[in-house]
Order: C-alpha cells, then sequence, then structure tokens
C-alpha cells in the first residue's frame, strides 16, 4: 500500500513538474547571426485576429537582437486608440484603457528575458476573448522594451535611453459589426511657389472610419493629361484606420519634370461591402522658372539679332 501511494505521487509530482516546465520554457531563443547595429527588431509589426466570444487564439511574436553586450528586455502591453488628429494615426494610452480595450485579456508568455548580440526569441502570447464579449473591434499592442544597462554612462545628463517597439494586436469579435468609413478629402502638395511648378507630387487622402471597426482602405489613383489620355496608375496600397478616427494616406508621382493640366481620378475602396468611394481633383503644373529662362534667352537672342541687322546694312549688287 505504501509503495502504491510513492508511486502515485511520484507521479503527481512528476505531471506537476511537467506542466511547469512547459509553462516555463514555452519561449525559444535561437541564434539569428544578426549583426551589430545597436537595436532590436521585433516582428512582425501588426497581428490580425478574428475570433468568437470564449475563444483563446495563441499568436507568436519574435524579438531580434543586434546590441553588442547582453541585453534585458521587458514585456508589457498597452491599448491604442486612434485619433481625430490626421497627422497622428496611432495613440498609446499607457495605463489608461480605451474603450476598446483587450489588455487584460493579452497574456505574452514571459514579461522579461536577456538575449546576447544575434539571439533570436520566439514569445507565444495568448490572446482570450470574454464569454460575453460584444461585437467589435479591439485594439492593444505588446511593447517590448530595453532596459538601460546601470553600469554604463548615461550621458553628461545622466539620460538613460529606453527603445520601445510594439505589436499592434487587431481583435475582431464575430458578430454584427458597426462598418462605416468615408473619403472625406483628396488634395495634391508638391514644390511650389504660388502653383505648382514641378515634381515629385504627393497626393493626399483624407479617410473617416465612423464605425466600431477598424477599416482597411485600398484604391487606384489614375492621372490623365488635358487630352483624356492616361498618364500613370498609383496604388494606393491597404491601410488600416481605427475606429472614430480620421487617417491621412500619401502616395507619391515620382516624375520630375511635368507641364500642363492633369486630372487625377481616385477610386477608394472602403474595406467592407464593396463600397467603393471616388473623386477627381484637376490641378496645373507651371513651371514658371524653366518657362522665364527659355523666354529670357529668346529674348536676348532676338536683340542680339536686332542689334546685330541695325548695324549692318545688307545691300543687293
Amino acid at each position: 500500500m505504501v509503495a502504491k501511494k510513492t508511486i502515485l505521487n511520484t507521479l503527481i509530482l512528476g505531471i506537476a513538474l511537467f506542466g511547469m516546465s512547459s509553462t516555463a520554457d514555452a519561449y525559444t531563443i535561437t541564434n539569428s547571426g544578426a549583426d551589430d547595429r545597436g537595436d532590436f527588431v521585433l516582428e512582425p509589426g501588426k497581428i490580425e485576429i478574428f475570433m468568437n466570444p470564449g475563444e483563446t487564439v495563441v499568436k507568436n511574436i519574435a524579438v531580434t537582437s543586434r546590441i553588442n553586450r547582453k541585453q534585458k528586455f521587458t514585456v508589457s502591453t498597452e491599448d491604442f486608440i486612434g485619433s481625430q488628429n490626421p497627422e497622428t494615426p496611432v495613440i498609446l494610452l499607457g495605463n489608461d484603457k480605451s474603450p476598446y480595450s483587450f489588455k487584460d485579456n493579452i497574456k505574452p508568455d514571459t514579461n522579461s528575458f536577456n538575449l546576447d548580440l544575434g539571439q533570436k526569441i520566439e514569445i507565444p502570447v495568448s490572446i482570450t476573448a470574454p464569454k460575453d464579449a460584444q461585437p467589435g473591434g479591439f485594439y492593444t499592442t505588446v511593447i517590448v522594451s530595453s532596459v538601460p544597462d546601470n553600469s554604463t554612462d548615461g550621458g553628461a545628463a545622466g539620460t538613460r535611453l529606453i527603445s520601445r517597439v510594439g505589436v499592434l494586436f487587431f481583435i475582431r469579435i464575430n458578430g454584427d459589426v458597426k462598418e462605416s468609413g468615408s473619403l472625406e478629402e483628396m488634395r495634391v502638395t508638391g514644390p511650389k511657389f504660388g502653383v505648382l511648378q514641378n515634381g515629385p507630387l504627393t497626393f493626399e487622402m483624407l479617410f473617416r472610419n465612423s464605425g466600431n471597426i477598424h477599416l482597411v482602405p485600398y484604391g487606384m489613383l489614375t492621372i490623365t493629361n488635358i487630352f483624356g489620355q492616361k498618364v500613370t496608375e498609383i496604388p494606393v496600397d491597404a491601410y488600416f484606420a481605427l475606429p472614430n478616427s480620421l487617417r491621412y494616406r500619401q502616395v507619391t508621382w515620382p516624375k520630375e519634370f511635368l507641364f500642363g493640366y492633369y486630372n487625377a481620378h481616385l477610386e477608394l475602396h472602403r474595406g467592407y461591402s464593396n463600397m467603393i468611394d471616388k473623386k477627381d481633383l484637376g490641378f496645373w503644373v507651371l513651371p514658371w522658372m524653366y518657362i522665364v529662362s527659355v523666354l529670357a534667352i529668346l529674348f536676348v537672342v532676338f536683340f542680339l539679332i536686332y542689334l546685330f541687322t541695325k548695324k549692318f546694312e545688307f545691300k543687293k549688287r
């Protein structure tokens, strides 16, 4: 009987140790062979997940050290939101929670680790949707920070630099959501003195997301000349727009010498229900500095011809 108890206790202890080992060693560290660049790389930049209430999903993030010493890192979570300032697409909230918070439901496998130069760590991140989660979008970032070495000199002012890089988690709880957005404005900018005078030109598109889920607009910008002939097509690559926010997207026409009237026709897919916004923008490009230079040269040429003919009179024999 004692022997049976001993065997049973050994099995229980072994199972417990196995469970502890599998949890503690879930992340893996390998040698990537990265060179010394004084920084670290966090991948991927963005993770998008579709989930049902009560479901758990595990995704991996990877950190590669390119710092020429043993470096300590910490892992934390912060909520992020969009903004009404199109120049600032993402705002990190620190310890605050957003209306779209998911920080309590995202658990990285570790909150700190050490890496030598060239080492790479793969960290599992568990994402669990509450059973009563409402349909819609939720947004949290997993942030990896380098911890300053106390033994190194922090500079004349004793400044300690902390590098922070985040992976954005876009989590969508399946169900009925409000998808709503529209193209608000399109404009063109470039080198100018009162009017556009040459390229390259930058086209800016302002998109408003008025729903409760992030959208991924994309499209095509077609440019034609004064005769209606197609000059070029510029793809508008897919990008994200967070709920209740404004987001600028810029595309560049790299051609430098331009002259005359052009029309830019934009077709922007909103990212849902095959909805497309269309907008046209006409603009002139007048390289007046070149025009003035040419006119000045022509004036000098004709003036010299005039002086020459004035001084010398040609007669027929």
